[in-house]
């Protein structure tokens, strides 16, 4: 049987999320990706902070389309984020690689300890098994992320990887020089 979602009217919603459904019926009125295709135009894949400050596209000159976009906290390399960019290597024809982490990143700021603390302190559920990634050094993480990816072997050898660090008080984007 096909998945199905459940749809519900904006009238009958939570007012948690009524405000960004009246936002989105304003983005349907003036849809623009009608007619972009599901291959990014520019063989780009972004790999980012998941940070409201960092607008992936507009940063980088980029249009709706022109490349894929993968957030998470600190805009760090993983196992399940690696596997993603080897499909879409493969599958989408994503041939350039940007890893881009960001300054005043709270994930690069927080001590592990700090972040079950604050787990247990909200929750009050023991989080000291809890293993979140956060970033003792940046640039060093940053640096060891794109020499990962350079040396997968799973990724096309004309994959270009490349790493960079996002300015959020001035919005430069500023590319390691290795």
């Amino acid at each position: 049987m096909p998945l199905r979602y459940r749809l519900l009217k904006a009238n009958s919603m939570s007012d948690d999320f009524s405000d960004i459904a009246e936002s989105n019926t304003d983005y349907v009125a003036a849809f623009p990706g009608k007619d972009v295709p599901g291959l990014p135009a520019k063989k780009m894949l972004l790999l980012t902070c998941m940070d409201c400050r960092i607008l992936p596209h507009q940063a980088l000159g980029m249009e709706l389309g022109d490349m894929k976009v993968l957030r998470n906290g600190g805009g760090q390399l993983n196992s399940a984020i690696e596997s993603d960019i080897v499909v879409a290597n493969h599958i989408l024809d994503c041939d350039r690689i940007l890893i881009m982490q960001h300054t005043q990143c709270g994930v690069a700021a927080a001590t592990l300890e700090g972040v079950r603390d604050a787990i247990q302190s909200n929750t009050g559920v023991d989080a000291s098994q809890f293993t979140p990634s956060v970033i003792d050094n940046q640039m060093e993480k940053l640096t060891r992320d794109v020499k990962t990816l350079r040396n997968n072997p799973l990724l096309k050898s004309n994959v270009v990887v490349q790493g960079a660090m996002y300015d959020v008080e001035t919005g430069k984007v500023d590319f390691l020089d290795e």
